[in-house]
């Protein structure tokens, strides 16, 4: 088994467990605990740090690696150490990168960043109070809801990767 491949997955997809707590844990609180307008034009300014529109020195690669560093050093380290897992370790490893996978790439790609991205071009000033409610609402239910999805399973995933580890 390939131990360095594995810890290098493990250590990314803790990463990356760790950023979604963050947000599931703090700063999603955080903005939902100021006024409507306030809290969405924070998060605003929390997504174009995450996606500049442009390449540009707001980019963020540490919160990069972090993130799809786990995806892909999971994938890689599956790869590289199927044949020498013993057939737990490599029912552990599938597991864990399916879960990290699915539960990375459904919600972000079909939920969270189209809603990042509608946010994202509101101009949250030209807004009337009902507007801005329902969209705050929205980012409650919507974003809050599949942001744990994702924090569950790369916690899960995590919890699998350091098993095969142990």
């Amino acid at each position: 088994m390939d131990t360095f491949l594995l810890a290098a997955a493990t250590f990314a997809t803790g990463l990356a467990a760790g950023v979604y707590l963050t947000f599931t844990t703090l700063i999603t609180p955080g903005l939902r605990d100021a006024e409507p307008r306030d809290g969405l034009k924070g998060f605003q300014t929390i997504d174009r740090r995450v996606q500049p529109n442009t390449p540009s020195r707001d980019w963020q690669p540490a919160f990069w690696f972090a993130i799809f560093g786990s995806l892909i050093l999971g994938i890689a380290a599956l790869v590289a150490g199927f044949a020498q897992f013993s057939a737990t370790e490599r029912v552990l490893m599938i597991v864990a990168v399916v879960i990290a996978q699915v539960t990375f790439w459904i919600p972000t790609g079909f939920v969270i960043l189209p809603f990042n991205n509608r946010v994202r071009d509101l101009d949250l000033d030209q807004l009337g109070a009902a507007e801005v409610a329902e969209v705050r609402a929205d980012f409650d239910r919507i974003w809050g809801r599949w942001n744990l999805v994702r924090t569950i399973g790369s916690a899960a995933a995590l919890a699998l990767m350091i098993a095969v580890l142990a």
